[in-house]
């Protein structure tokens, strides 16, 4: 067994054979050179947000139902107690992203920062 493909953000337009070898053999890779893609303050915000919605009541985050097995609210467990997830099944579908803040309850900048936008950035 090797070691995960790297992939350089810098270098990112020569790097389509070795994108599709890593997704092919390894169905992942390592980003590097890849600081400053988002601003800082996007990104503490989208943090926040994320936050706010693992801190929702559980009944809640529990509206959060599978689309695909797997994908809907992951409680943690006795053997996996620090990991928790909300699911959406296509991040880069706005009716999908829709349907997931409607079944949070989402506050206009939470749904506003999901979509990965912030009132100086947009």
């Amino acid at each position: 067994m090797g070691t995960i493909p790297t992939i350089d953000f810098l270098d990112f337009r020569n790097q389509t054979s070795n994108l599709i070898a890593a997704s092919e053999e390894w169905g992942c890779f390592r980003l590097i050179n890849c600081h400053n893609i988002l601003p800082a303050t996007l990104m503490s915000d989208m943090k926040a947000v994320v936050r706010s919605l693992l801190d929702l009541p559980l009944e809640i985050k529990q509206r959060n139902l599978d689309v695909i097995a797997g994908s809907g609210y992951m409680a943690p467990t006795s053997i996996n107690p620090l990991y928790e997830a909300l699911g959406v099944y296509d991040m880069a579908s706005s009716a999908d992203v829709d349907k997931f803040c409607s079944q949070l309850d989402a506050s206009p900048h939470q749904r506003y920062l999901s979509l990965g936008f912030n009132d100086q950035h947009s």
